[in-house]
């Protein structure tokens, strides 16, 4: 007789996701960009129109760093996960558990799971996501998937908030 978690594994599991962008440190630095411009043309006196056309650009990569973090934000997107399964879906796109070099994760509070092809050196952005679960239902799921079908689960970065559960045996 199975167990209540081996009966839910068998159970296709669907869990929100969202794509990390990086665009808050693209605007972060636009920001800081544009303060060093203002404030050289404010210490000179003087309006070099090299200063206003640099404050333009800087202002285009604001507003297309904002129109990405919005388009990222506001389209939903899941992870499904059958657990006797070696197919995971993205978004709708199945990937194999032989197409699956390694998952790299990296970061301490919303990690980021990067999924390594074996056939591509750039993977899309679909193989690089965040769950939006903050109870890591997701990443117990993905970790005990990546587990059963012999795929490597690696840490990046500094992983040293207690508590957070990459193995599906600290469950």
């Amino acid at each position: 007789m199975k167990t209540l978690t081996e009966r839910t594994e068998l159970i296709m599991m669907k869990y929100a996701i969202h794509y990390s962008t990086r665009m808050k440190d693209v605007i972060l630095f636009s920001l800081v960009i544009s303060v060093i411009l203002f404030q050289v043309a404010t210490v000179t006196q003087y309006s070099y129109p090299v200063f206003f056309y640099m404050q333009m650009v800087v202002n285009v990569v604001v507003v297309a760093a904002l129109a990405i973090e919005g388009y990222a934000r506001l389209v939903k997107r899941e992870v499904e996960i059958q657990g006797d399964s070696k197919t995971i879906m993205i978004n709708g796109v199945e990937i194999q558990a032989d197409q699956i070099r390694e998952i790299k994760v990296s970061g301490c509070h919303k990690a980021t799971f990067h999924i390594s092809l074996k056939d591509k050196n750039l993977n899309p952005m679909y193989c690089c996501f965040k769950f939006d679960n903050k109870k890591c239902e997701g990443i117990r799921s993905l970790t005990r998937w990546a587990e059963r079908n012999q795929v490597s689960v690696r840490k990046v970065g500094p992983q040293t908030r207690a508590g957070m559960v990459l193995s599906s045996s600290n469950s």
